[in-house]
C-alpha cells in the first residue's frame, strides 16, 4: 500500500493517530469518488465527522438514508446536525423516526422531546411524553422527562398571561392609511416578502411585484403578513431599523429554566424603552413596536434616501454606541445590514409592524416611549416625523466621535485617598487643582494653509484640491477617491491627520477606515490616479509639468521638491508650543473671513440677478432661492428640494450675512432659512488597500 489509503480500515487505522494534509485531501477526494456507490456512507460519514470534514459527514448520512431510510446510525447523525444547524423542524422528524424504530431508545425520547420544546411545540411535546411512558422508558429519565415537559407549560401559561393583560387594538385602514403605509415603509421596488408558517416552522416567501396599498391593507388587516427588503434598485433606503431580540441560547435555557424566563421578560419590558430616549438624544423620533414574537423593533423614517454606505456607517457607530444597555441573553441588529447589493440577491428583510406573526398568532403592536401600547396605531403613523439629512449627518459625525474616542480612551484607575494631616493654626486652607489644559484638535480647517507640506499639495495638485472641496462639500467620497487622498497626502508627515479630518467628514466613512500612521514606500502615480478617478481628472487640469524632476515617476508629491521655505512643524499630539497653536489659530480665522467675504459676494452678485428676472427666483439641486419684500425689506428666501438626491452632495443652506462661518457639511436643511440683503525611480507597485481596524 505504501503511503496510499485505499480502504475504509485504511484511513480509520491513519485517523486515529491524526491525518496529515495530504491524507485529508485524499479522504475528500475518496469519499466523493464513492458518491454512487451504494452501502457503507455511514461508516465514511462517521469517519468524515472525526475528521472535522462536516460537510462531506452531512451528505454521506443523507446518502446512507438514501440506501436505507431506516439506518439508525444516519437517522441520530442527521439528527443532530440538523439540531445543531437550527433547522429544528427536519430533527425532530427524524428523532420521532428513530424512536417508532427503537422504542426502547430514551436518549432518542429525550432529544425528539427536548426538540419540540425548542420549537415552543408543547401540546406535541406532551402527546410525545406519553407515548415514551407507555414504551417502558425508566423511573428516572421519565421523571426528568416530566419535569422538563412541565416547565415549559408552566412558562406557557405564565407568558399568556402576561400578554393577556395587554389590550390589542381594532385596526381598519382607510385608503389613505394604507397609502401612507406604504410610503413609509417603502423598500425594494419590485418585491416584497411574505411570511408562512408550517407548525412551529416559519419563514418568508418573495414575491415579486411592488408593495401597493392593497398588498399593505391585507397585511394590516391580518390576511398574511410581509415584510420588505430596506435597499432599493439604486442602493439607497429610506429608512433604517433596529431589531432587540432575544438570542437562541436563551430561549433554550429559558424553557427549563422558569425564574430565567420570567427575568427575560421583565429585562425586556424595562430596558427595551431605554433604547427609545438613547436615539432621541441623537436626534431620531423612533418608531417603537412589539414585534409580536420576542423582541422590539426601532423605526427611524428619511425624509430623503440615504445611501446603503452611509447608513452602514451610522449601524456600525450606533450598535457599538448601544452594546453597552444591551443586557446577556439579547442581541441588537441594524438593517438595512448591506452596504451594497451583488448580483441577484435581495439583502436582508425586517417584518413590517401592526400585521399577525404567523407562528404566535399575535399582532406586532405600536408602543409609546414608555412601552406601552398605542390604542390608535393608524392615527399615530400619520403624525411620524422624518429625519432630516442635516440630523440624520449631525448624529454619524456625533457617534464617530464618541465611538472613536471610547476606543483610544485610557481605562481609569481607581486611586485610595491620602490620609488628611492634622490641621495646624499656621496651615493655609488648600488650593484647588488647576483644571486640566484641554488638547487642542489634531487637526483644524487653518492646518490646510498653515501647513506648508499640504498646502504646496494642494496648490499644485488641481486633483487633491478637487477631492477636498468634494468632502467639504459633499461629505461623500468613493472608496478610489479614498484611496488617492491615503496614497498620496498619507506620506507626508502629517498627511495622516489632514487625510483623517477630510475623511471624518464623510458621512459613508467609518471610524475604521481612518489611517493609524504615515504610509511608507512608493506614492500613487498620476497615471493611476487618472484610472481610478477619470470622473475627477477629466474635469480639472491633470497635466503638471515635473520636468524640474525628471528622475522621478509622475506623483503629485513630487511638487514637494519645489518647496524651500521651512515653515512652522505640523500640530502634533499633545501640548505643542503656545506659538504654534497661535499661528494655527491666526490661519484658520482668516480663512473664516476670507469665507464670508466669498459668501457675502456671492449673495450679492445673486441679489441683483434677481431683481432683473421677472419669477425673481431660481431653483438648484438644492432647492430654490426667491427674493421676496416684506415690508420694505428684501430678503433672499431657501426652500430646500423634497426630492432626494442621488448621493453626490449636500444641499446647501442660505446662511444670514451676520454669520462669521460657513459650513457647507454642516448644512441646514431647514425651510424657513431666511436672509436679509444688506448691500527615474520605477513605477510604483500597486497601492495597498484602505487600512481597517
Amino acid at each position: 500500500m505504501g503511503n496510499e489509503l485505499v480502504c475504509l480500515e485504511d484511513f480509520q487505522r491513519a485517523a486515529a493517530t491524526g491525518l496529515t494534509e495530504a491524507e485529508l485531501r485524499q479522504l475528500e477526494a475518496h469519499v466523493v469518488a464513492r458518491r454512487e456507490e451504494r452501502g457503507g456512507h455511514a461508516q465514511w460519514g462517521l469517519l468524515c465527522e472525526q475528521c472535522g470534514l462536516w460537510q462531506l459527514a452531512f451528505r454521506e448520512f443523507q446518502l446512507a438514508l438514501r440506501d436505507d431510510p431506516n439506518d439508525p446510525v444516519a437517522l441520530e447523525r442527521l439528527a443532530c446536525l440538523y439540531r445543531e444547524r437550527g433547522e429544528l423542524d427536519r430533527a425532530a422528524q427524524l428523532w420521532q423516526r428513530l424512536t417508532q424504530l427503537q422504542p426502547q431508545r430514551w436518549d432518542a425520547w429525550q432529544q425528539w422531546i427536548e426538540t419540540l420544546l425548542e420549537q415552543d411545540a408543547l401540546t406535541t411535546a406532551a402527546a410525545a411524553f406519553e407515548q415514551a411512558a407507555t414504551h417502558g422508558m425508566g423511573p428516572e429519565p421519565l421523571a426528568a422527562l416530566r419535569a422538563l415537559v412541565d416547565s415549559h407549560l408552566q412558562q406557557a401559561r405564565s407568558s399568556d398571561d402576561d400578554s393577556d393583560h395587554r389590550p390589542e387594538p381594532s385596526i381598519f385602514p382607510t385608503e389613505a392609511d394604507c397609502i401612507r403605509f406604504c410610503g413609509l415603509f417603502a423598500g425594494r421596488e419590485d418585491v416584497y416578502a411574505r411570511q408562512w408558517a408550517r407548525g412551529t416552522e416559519t419563514g418568508y416567501t418573495p414575491v415579486h411585484e411592488p408593495l401597493t396599498p392593497t398588498v399593505a391593507k391585507n397585511h394590516l388587516l391580518g390576511n398574511y403578513t410581509i415584510g420588505v427588503y430596506p435597499l432599493r434598485l439604486d442602493g439607497t433606503a429610506t429608512f433604517f431599523a433596529l431589531d432587540l431580540d432575544i438570542d437562541r441560547s436563551a430561549l433554550q435555557r429559558a424553557r427549563s429554566d422558569p425564574q430565567y424566563a420570567q427575568w427575560l421578560r421583565d429585562t425586556l419590558r424595562k430596558e427595551a424603552p431605554r433604547l427609545v430616549e438613547i436615539l432621541n438624544e441623537y436626534g431620531f423620533s423612533a418608531l417603537f413596536e412589539n414585534s409580536g414574537y420576542k423582541g422590539r423593533h426601532y423605526w427611524v423614517f428619511l425624509e430623503k434616501p440615504e445611501t446603503a454606505a452611509t447608513l452602514q456607517v451610522l449601524g456600525k457607530c450606533l450598535l457599538q454606541r448601544l452594546h453597552p444597555f444591551i443586557s446577556p441573553g439579547f442581541h441588537l441588529e441594524f438593517f438595512p445590514k448591506q452596504s451594497e447589493l451583488k448580483g441577484k440577491g435581495l439583502g436582508n428583510l425586517i417584518k413590517l409592524p401592526l400585521g399577525i406573526h404567523r407562528r404566535t398568532g399575535k399582532r406586532s403592536l405600536l408602543l409609546d416611549p414608555h412601552g406601552q401600547v398605542i390604542s390608535d396605531p393608524l392615527a399615530y403613523l400619520r403624525n411620524v416625523r422624518r429625519c432630516s439629512t442635516e440630523t440624520l449627518y449631525a448624529a454619524i459625525e456625533r457617534l464617530k466621535h464618541e465611538v472613536g474616542s471610547r476606543l483610544t480612551e485610557p481605562a481609569a484607575t481607581a486611586t485610595v485617598p491620602a490620609e488628611p494631616e492634622a490641621a495646624t493654626e499656621a496651615t493655609e486652607p488648600p488650593q484647588p487643582p488647576m483644571p486640566p489644559i484641554p488638547a487642542p484638535p489634531q487637526w483644524t480647517e487653518g492646518d490646510f494653509v498653515a501647513n506648508p507640506e499640504v498646502r504646496h499639495m494642494l496648490d499644485h495638485c488641481p486633483v487633491l484640491a478637487e477631492l477636498k472641496r468634494r468632502a467639504d462639500e459633499h461629505r461623500h467620497l468613493t472608496y478610489d477617491e479614498q484611496l488617492v487622498l491615503m496614497h498620496t497626502l498619507g506620506h507626508l508627515e502629517s498627511g495622516p491627520l489632514a487625510v483623517n479630518y477630510l475623511l471624518e467628514k464623510c458621512v459613508d466613512v467609518g471610524p475604521d477606515k481612518l489611517m493609524k500612521a504615515r504610509f511608507r514606500g512608493n506614492p500613487m502615480s498620476c497615471p493611476t490616479i487618472r484610472r481610478k478617478i477619470p470622473h475627477i481628472t477629466s474635469r480639472v487640469p491633470c497635466n503638471c509639468d515635473f520636468s524640474f524632476a525628471s528622475d522621478r515617476y509622475p506623483s503629485p508629491v513630487v511638487h514637494l521638491v519645489t518647496l524651500s521655505a521651512k515653515e512652522p512643524d505640523a500640530p502634533c499630539e499633545g501640548h505643542e508650543p503656545l506659538p504654534q497653536v497661535a499661528h494655527r489659530l491666526a490661519h484658520l480665522e482668516q480663512r473664516l473671513r476670507e469665507l464670508a467675504k466669498e459668501q457675502q459676494s456671492l449673495r450679492d452678485h445673486l441679489v441683483e440677478r434677481l431683481r432683473q428676472t421677472p419669477e425673481r427666483s431660481v431653483s438648484c439641486p438644492a432647492g430654490s432661492y426667491r427674493l421676496v419684500e416684506n415690508e420694505g425689506v428684501e430678503e433672499l428666501v431657501f426652500e430646500a428640494s423634497t426630492a432626494p438626491h442621488d448621493g453626490n452632495g449636500t444641499p446647501p443652506s442660505a446662511t444670514s450675512p451676520e454669520s462669521t462661518q460657513e459650513k457647507p457639511d454642516r448644512s441646514e436643511l431647514d425651510t424657513s432659512s431666511v436672509g436679509r440683503v444688506d448691500g527615474a525611480v520605477p513605477d510604483p507597485a500597486s497601492p495597498q488597500p484602505l487600512p481597517s481596524a
